[in-house]
């Protein structure tokens, strides 16, 4: 972790290292990867998620397994982020809007909500002690006008997706 003894530098610092860490939960959701997700909670830290309430590594398995149960295919997206810094502990709600496609493959749940996270500095990194998520609201609709991507590749729940791909490079074909 970097850090300045500059007080306002510090405070950038800060604000884009818990953004960061806000963010990259988002992206271990959506890949179904345990280790990233445990890795944005510290390791006593608490997620209130709606009929869970747990800790890091029962909530990756409960969060994996509601998701391969129940849709073919979600993307979570953090939206406005808003953080108070205070030393060591920081309060912040971020917006997440999500879409959920059902495995029947005819419906998609969309949706808004937010993360109410305490997070706290320890050993230099930045990590959720305590989140709470709130849905806003939920929506229901068709999806069976994507039952094909158009050419598009489809992305996967693990390490063989693109996004951990490094380098990126080229499709074959191309």
């Amino acid at each position: 972790m970097l850090s300045s003894n500059i007080p306002e530098v510090q405070y950038l610092l800060d604000r884009q290292a818990i953004l960061d860490c806000v963010n990259r939960y988002a992206r271990a959701i959506d890949r179904h990867d345990d280790e990233l997700i445990i890795s944005v909670y510290h390791a006593d830290g608490i997620d209130e998620h709606g009929v869970f309430d747990g800790n890091p590594v029962d909530f990756a398995k409960w969060a994996n397994e509601f998701h391969a149960e129940h849709t073919l295919s979600h993307t979570h997206n953090i939206t406005t982020h808003n953080c108070e810094i205070d030393g060591d502990t920081a309060h912040a709600e971020s917006y997440c809007l999500y879409a959920l496609r059902r495995r029947n493959q005819k419906t998609v749940i969309l949706g808004g909500g937010r993360y109410i996270d305490k997070l706290t500095k320890e050993n230099g990194e930045w990590r959720i002690k305590l989140r709470k998520l709130y849905i806003d609201w939920r929506a229901e609709a068709d999806a069976t006008i994507f039952d094909t991507p158009n050419g598009y590749p489809v992305g996967s729940w693990d390490r063989t997706d693109v996004s951990y791909q490094r380098p990126l490079s080229r499709r074959a074909n191309a």
